[in-house]
């Protein structure tokens, strides 16, 4: 019976985490969303004073940026704001997926990982609930009002959960591959399509830059219109916290879509204006119609495509997993461009929706990395295995062949040298000599030139020639 007892406490006591793995699990519940906000704090308390407001409704605003970081939309005066930086957000995840990371190893358990999964959910999830608490407390002081609850969980579950699922990926690596067994070529697509995605997204921020740089005029009228230094550097600041907003309806645009800012929409080949926020950032849309020189930006997603495909090729083994890793590499760029630009989009109160066109997006660079990418990997995996089938040489695999071939001969001279074999001394050498040669004579009286066979120590024969004279001190010989 005791023994049954001790049985039953040790498994409960399995079952709960220990002091040491309680105390991590606490910075993983609470330690980004804590610092967060520590920031956010920081940031509207000094907002509100340089701005010379007072602090009546300091926690309905710490709340209120707190929930926009994780993508909540807010109501404010009456309209609807849910076009919210993602570079914020970004950083976020990020910091939720080092925080799981360092908690889980590639030897943890499943019970682990799902203790550590459950308190990188539950921390976020009861600081939210407290921050709407704060907000219904002051919205009778500001002008905000309360999100709805499941719009906030459902964030919060999202932005948090998409952090510790990469995190536990990042720890765990590579457990999750093993347990899933995917074929190698789908394994090699996730490279190529971060590749192909990387390409877009510079080709968005080249083509920001530069259309700011033209617009220069137009980005100090803003500014000179914020009111003094301090307006001109909070709306630099918030063009900053937009920019990569900005970059990802540009990626949208150059891939041969459109991008909508209220009642303005932007392609490379049609351009319709319209009333826009006072925001320098947004000086990169042209002030008219688009210019002549946009259509060239297609050749970007024509080169994302491409490198899309050599990678694809070249992190495979055959031609038809190529072809493979390539066409899941397109539907994975689709999907993201898809996600990315669904978030960094929304709503600006009265101006109406700010962003790229989502479906259009997606099914553009699709068909980019699709068509142009899968023939990339073709010709790319070809061009990099034809000596395999042609049997061409490489002078690197050369190169290669005959290190391997003086492998062995250098391990034989390394080998340490047997002890010498002494030979022994003949007492009379010149007498054995002499016999022989003696012999030599008497079985060929003529004294021509004859052919011995001497059988060596390893048991092979070995052909002498040998010509037979006569020795000086001997007498003449009988056979002539």
């Amino acid at each position: 019976m005791t023994s049954l007892l001790d049985r039953d406490a040790s498994a409960r006591t399995r079952l709960m985490p220990s002091p040491d793995d309680a105390r991590m699990l606490l910075g993983v519940a609470f330690r980004p969303s804590g610092v967060l906000l520590a920031v956010v704090s920081v940031v509207v308390v000094l907002t509100l004073v340089l701005a010379g407001s007072d602090l009546t409704g300091t926690f309905g605003a710490l709340a209120g940026t707190w929930l926009a970081v994780h993508q909540v939309p807010l109501g404010i005066a009456g309209a609807t704001l849910s076009l919210l930086p993602i570079l914020p957000t970004a950083l976020l995840i990020r910091g939720v997926a080092r925080q799981v990371a360092r908690a889980v190893t590639p030897s943890s358990s499943r019970r682990d990982v799902v203790w550590v999964v459950a308190a990188a959910l539950g921390g976020p999830l009861a600081m939210a609930v407290v921050m709407l608490a704060m907000i219904g407390d002051a919205s009778t002081v500001i002008a905000m009002s309360t999100p709805g609850f499941l719009a906030t969980v459902g964030w919060v579950l999202l932005v948090h959960g998409l952090g510790a699922a990469l995190g536990c990926v990042r720890g765990t690596w590579p457990t999750p591959v093993h347990r899933l067994d995917l074929p190698a070529w789908a394994l090699a697509a996730a490279g190529p399509a971060a590749r192909a995605g990387a390409v877009l997204v510079a080709g968005g921020a080249v083509t920001v830059v530069v259309s700011l740089a033209l617009s220069m005029s137009t980005m100090g009228a803003v500014l000179e219109a914020g009111g003094g230094v301090g307006g001109a550097l909070g709306l630099t600041a918030l063009s900053v916290l937009y920019l990569p907003n900005v970059v990802v309806a540009a990626a949208s645009v150059v891939s041969g879509a459109s991008a909508a800012a209220g009642a303005a929409s932007v392609s490379v080949f049609e351009t319709t204006g319209g009333e826009l926020p006072a925001v320098p950032v947004l000086a990169a849309l042209p002030e008219s119609s688009a210019p002549i020189w946009w259509p060239v930006l297609l050749v970007i997603p024509a080169v994302a495509a491409i490198v899309l495909g050599r990678a694809a090729a070249r992190a495979t083994a055959t031609l038809p997993d190529a072809l493979r890793a390539a066409s899941l590499a397109a539907v994975l760029v689709a999907l993201g461009c898809a996600a990315v630009s669904a978030v960094s989009g929304g709503v600006v109160g009265t101006f109406g929706r700010f962003g790229a066109d989502v479906a259009l997006f997606a099914v553009t660079a699709f068909t980019w990395c699709l068509v142009v990418g899968v023939v990339a990997a073709g010709i790319a995996a070809y061009l990099l295995r034809r000596h395999d089938v042609h049997g061409w040489d490489d002078p690197a695999d050369e190169a290669s062949d005959a290190d391997r071939a003086s492998e062995p001969r250098d391990a034989i001279a390394a080998l340490p040298a047997g002890p010498a074999v002494e030979q022994p001394e003949s007492a009379e050498p010149v007498e054995s000599s002499e016999t022989e040669e003696s012999d030599t004579e008497e079985s060929d009286p003529a004294g021509a030139d004859a052919t011995t066979d001497v059988v060596s120590a390893d048991g092979t024969t070995d052909v002498v020639d040998a010509e037979v004279v006569d020795l000086p001190d001997e007498p003449e010989s009988k056979g002539v």
